[in-house]
């Protein structure tokens, strides 16, 4: 009998589902994203080759999600991946004030699929205090099922867009598909003439290789391109588990770039 070797690649994340979506969610999340990247739609277009890319990832996950055997391989396998303990760079975290209640306690463990709902409310919250003090970027909501949930804002001079995506296992492979996603994301939004401000944020279940995802992110953040105060992107990578978070990337003087990431418990 062949034995597939499952690649280290979150194929949830991919699809932009969560672990526990049904077969109905993950059909549905796949037809979304092959209407939006399939090649004949943007045939002709500068986007075509990474929308080609973009499909082959689409259709490997959808491979493995869309049956049942292979899918249930996969969970049995991400499952077995514990969070390893904090290392040397555990002084980089930091504890979200918001919208936790108190500061610095870990919500008690749960059977996975509760915590998984509730680790869903807690982002929720996060979007909900984000539109509450955001008054000033005018935040609304956009559309996109690869992302749990997605904000843009805008004032007179710039342009503020935050997006979260839940993760269920973190690693170094992972961490360079994401960024290969945000870079085609930033090429595409910022504007010419207004100051850009991305903030990204990666919830994420399991973590591996801690140092090396931080490196990456950090790596991505502070590219010349990426880190000017015309064009800035944060990546903040958030542990669902201990409510800790990592600010990658450089702060600026704006004032509503500065109340975003005070909202989302970065001091």
């Amino acid at each position: 009998m062949e034995s597939r070797k499952h690649s280290s690649k979150d194929y949830y994340a991919v699809l932009g589902v969560s672990p526990e979506s049904d077969s109905a969610e993950i059909k549905k999340a796949y037809r979304t994203l092959v209407q939006r990247y399939h090649p004949d739609r943007v045939r002709g277009n500068d986007e075509s080759t990474n929308a080609s890319e973009r499909m082959i990832e689409i259709n490997e996950a959808f491979g493995v999600l869309g049956d049942k055997k292979r899918r249930a391989e996969l969970d049995r396998a991400r499952t077995a991946v514990k969070t390893p303990p904090p290392s040397e760079s555990a002084k980089d975290w930091e504890i979200p004030v918001s919208p936790l209640k108190e500061r610095g306690e870990a919500p008690p463990k749960r059977h996975s699929a509760v915590e998984k709902s509730v680790a869903r409310e807690f982002l929720d919250k996060v979007k909900a205090q984000l539109l509450q003090e955001g008054a000033v970027t005018k935040f609304r909501e956009e559309d996109d099922p690869a992302w749990h949930w997605s904000l843009v804002g805008k004032t007179w001079g710039a342009n503020y867009w935050v997006r979260v995506r839940q993760i269920s296992l973190l690693n170094p492979n992972a961490a360079k598909e994401l960024t290969s996603q945000l870079q085609s994301f930033m090429e595409k939004r910022r504007s010419g003439w207004k100051s850009n401000f991305f903030i990204f944020i990666f919830a994420f279940d399991s973590l591996q290789e801690a140092d090396i995802v931080l490196k990456l992110f950090r790596a991505f953040a502070n590219r010349e391109e990426f880190s000017t105060p015309k064009n800035l992107a944060n990546i903040i990578v958030l542990d669902l588990n201990q409510r800790r978070s990592v600010l990658c990337g450089k702060r600026t003087g704006d004032l509503n770039h500065g109340s975003i990431l005070r909202a989302l418990g970065i001091s």
